[in-house]
Protein backbone atom coordinates (compact mmCIF):
# COMPACT_ATOMS: atom_id res chain seq x y z
CA UNK A 1 0.00 0.00 0.00
CA UNK A 2 2.83 2.35 0.85
CA UNK A 3 4.32 1.80 -2.63
CA UNK A 4 0.98 2.73 -4.27
CA UNK A 5 0.80 5.93 -2.20
CA UNK A 6 4.30 6.96 -3.23
CA UNK A 7 3.48 6.30 -6.90
CA UNK A 8 0.24 8.26 -6.60
CA UNK A 9 2.05 11.20 -4.98
CA UNK A 10 4.76 11.06 -7.66
CA UNK A 11 2.11 11.00 -10.40
CA UNK A 12 0.31 14.00 -8.88
CA UNK A 13 3.58 15.91 -8.54
CA UNK A 14 4.53 15.11 -12.14
CA UNK A 15 1.11 16.24 -13.35
CA UNK A 16 1.45 19.48 -11.39
CA UNK A 17 4.92 20.15 -12.83
CA UNK A 18 3.67 19.44 -16.35
CA UNK A 19 0.71 21.75 -15.78
CA UNK A 20 2.97 24.54 -14.59
CA UNK A 21 5.31 24.01 -17.56
CA UNK A 22 2.42 24.18 -20.04
CA UNK A 23 1.03 27.32 -18.39
CA UNK A 24 4.45 29.00 -18.41
CA UNK A 25 5.04 27.97 -22.03
CA UNK A 26 1.73 29.57 -23.03
CA UNK A 27 2.50 32.87 -21.32
CA UNK A 28 6.09 32.95 -22.56
CA UNK A 29 4.99 31.99 -26.06
CA UNK A 30 2.37 34.77 -26.21
CA UNK A 31 4.91 37.29 -24.90
CA UNK A 32 7.42 36.27 -27.57
CA UNK A 33 4.97 35.96 -30.47
CA UNK A 34 5.68 39.46 -31.90
CA UNK A 35 9.38 38.59 -32.08
CA UNK A 36 8.59 35.62 -34.33
CA UNK A 37 6.37 37.53 -36.76
CA UNK A 38 7.61 39.84 -39.54
CA UNK A 39 8.80 43.09 -38.05
CA UNK A 40 7.87 45.08 -41.17
CA UNK A 41 5.33 44.08 -43.77
CA UNK A 42 5.79 43.82 -47.53
CA UNK A 43 3.43 46.80 -47.87
CA UNK A 44 5.68 48.87 -45.62
CA UNK A 45 8.68 48.02 -47.79
CA UNK A 46 6.68 48.96 -50.90
CA UNK A 47 5.72 52.22 -49.16
CA UNK A 48 9.40 52.97 -48.51
CA UNK A 49 10.25 52.27 -52.16
CA UNK A 50 7.49 54.66 -53.19
CA UNK A 51 8.82 57.29 -50.78
CA UNK A 52 12.34 56.85 -52.15
CA UNK A 53 11.08 57.48 -55.68
CA UNK A 54 8.75 60.37 -54.79
CA UNK A 55 10.16 62.24 -51.79
CA UNK A 56 13.57 63.91 -51.36
CA UNK A 57 16.41 62.03 -49.66
CA UNK A 58 16.79 62.81 -45.94
CA UNK A 59 13.03 63.34 -45.55
CA UNK A 60 12.10 63.14 -41.85
CA UNK A 61 9.78 60.24 -40.96
CA UNK A 62 8.13 58.95 -37.80
CA UNK A 63 7.43 55.24 -37.37
CA UNK A 64 8.11 52.36 -35.00
CA UNK A 65 11.71 51.23 -34.47
CA UNK A 66 11.85 48.56 -37.18
CA UNK A 67 9.99 50.59 -39.80
CA UNK A 68 12.35 53.48 -39.02
CA UNK A 69 15.37 51.28 -39.64
CA UNK A 70 13.84 50.12 -42.93
CA UNK A 71 12.91 53.67 -44.01
CA UNK A 72 16.42 54.88 -43.27
CA UNK A 73 17.89 52.22 -45.55
CA UNK A 74 15.22 51.96 -48.25
CA UNK A 75 13.88 55.50 -48.58
CA UNK A 76 17.20 57.14 -47.65
CA UNK A 77 15.34 59.08 -44.99
CA UNK A 78 15.91 60.16 -41.43
CA UNK A 79 13.56 58.80 -38.80
CA UNK A 80 12.22 59.72 -35.37
CA UNK A 81 14.04 56.74 -33.83
CA UNK A 82 16.40 54.09 -35.16
CA UNK A 83 19.85 54.24 -36.67
CA UNK A 84 22.21 55.84 -34.19
CA UNK A 85 19.34 57.50 -32.30
CA UNK A 86 21.09 56.74 -29.02
CA UNK A 87 23.69 59.33 -30.00
CA UNK A 88 21.01 62.02 -30.36
CA UNK A 89 20.42 64.61 -27.68
CA UNK A 90 17.95 63.33 -25.06
CA UNK A 91 17.70 59.92 -26.73
CA UNK A 92 15.51 58.36 -24.03
CA UNK A 93 13.11 61.29 -24.13
CA UNK A 94 12.93 61.06 -27.94
CA UNK A 95 12.25 57.31 -27.76
CA UNK A 96 9.58 57.77 -25.09
CA UNK A 97 7.86 60.63 -26.91
CA UNK A 98 7.82 58.71 -30.21
CA UNK A 99 6.00 55.90 -28.40
CA UNK A 100 3.61 58.39 -26.80
CA UNK A 101 2.78 59.91 -30.20
CA UNK A 102 1.87 56.55 -31.70
CA UNK A 103 -0.05 55.22 -28.68
CA UNK A 104 -1.96 58.42 -27.89
CA UNK A 105 -5.56 58.75 -29.09
CA UNK A 106 -5.05 62.52 -29.46
CA UNK A 107 -4.30 63.84 -32.95
CA UNK A 108 -3.16 67.15 -31.49
CA UNK A 109 -0.77 65.51 -29.01
CA UNK A 110 0.79 63.29 -31.69
CA UNK A 111 1.06 66.23 -34.10
CA UNK A 112 2.79 68.34 -31.42
CA UNK A 113 5.37 65.64 -30.76
CA UNK A 114 6.05 65.08 -34.46
CA UNK A 115 6.42 68.84 -35.03
CA UNK A 116 8.80 69.08 -32.06
CA UNK A 117 11.16 66.61 -33.75
CA UNK A 118 10.65 67.92 -37.29
CA UNK A 119 8.93 64.78 -38.60
CA UNK A 120 7.43 65.54 -42.00
CA UNK A 121 5.73 62.17 -42.62
CA UNK A 122 4.27 59.38 -40.49
CA UNK A 123 4.24 55.76 -41.60
CA UNK A 124 1.21 54.09 -40.00
CA UNK A 125 0.84 50.33 -40.21
CA UNK A 126 -1.91 48.24 -38.59
CA UNK A 127 0.54 45.74 -37.08
CA UNK A 128 1.78 45.64 -33.52
CA UNK A 129 4.91 47.77 -33.48
CA UNK A 130 7.98 48.23 -31.32
CA UNK A 131 7.67 51.90 -30.40
CA UNK A 132 9.95 52.13 -27.40
CA UNK A 133 9.52 49.78 -24.53
CA UNK A 134 7.88 46.69 -26.01
CA UNK A 135 5.46 45.63 -28.70
CA UNK A 136 2.25 47.64 -28.65
CA UNK A 137 -0.72 48.34 -30.89
CA UNK A 138 -0.71 51.93 -32.22
CA UNK A 139 -3.78 54.18 -32.20
CA UNK A 140 -3.65 54.98 -35.93
CA UNK A 141 -7.20 56.42 -36.11
CA UNK A 142 -5.87 59.80 -34.96
CA UNK A 143 -4.01 60.22 -38.24
CA UNK A 144 -7.34 60.59 -40.07
CA UNK A 145 -7.79 64.06 -38.50
CA UNK A 146 -7.22 66.38 -41.49
CA UNK A 147 -6.38 69.31 -39.22
CA UNK A 148 -3.10 67.62 -38.33
CA UNK A 149 -2.40 64.90 -40.93
CA UNK A 150 -3.03 64.26 -44.61
CA UNK A 151 -2.87 60.77 -46.11
CA UNK A 152 -0.70 61.02 -49.22
CA UNK A 153 -0.20 57.37 -50.15
CA UNK A 154 -1.69 54.02 -49.22
CA UNK A 155 -0.77 50.46 -50.09
CA UNK A 156 -2.89 47.76 -48.49
CA UNK A 157 -3.56 48.90 -44.92
CA UNK A 158 -0.31 50.89 -44.66
CA UNK A 159 -0.61 54.66 -44.99
CA UNK A 160 1.88 57.48 -45.27
CA UNK A 161 0.66 60.76 -43.76
CA UNK A 162 2.06 64.24 -44.22
CA UNK A 163 2.31 66.15 -40.94
CA UNK A 164 0.42 69.48 -41.35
Amino acid sequence: MEEKNRLAIAAIALAAICGIAVANYSSVHSALTPWYEPIVSQDEVQMALWADANLPPRTLYAADLFACEMLTATARGVCSIGGAWELADNANQRFSENEKAFLSNSSQEAWGIFKKYGSQYVLAAPRTGFYAYGYKQPANEKFENLTYFQAIYQIGEVKLYKVA
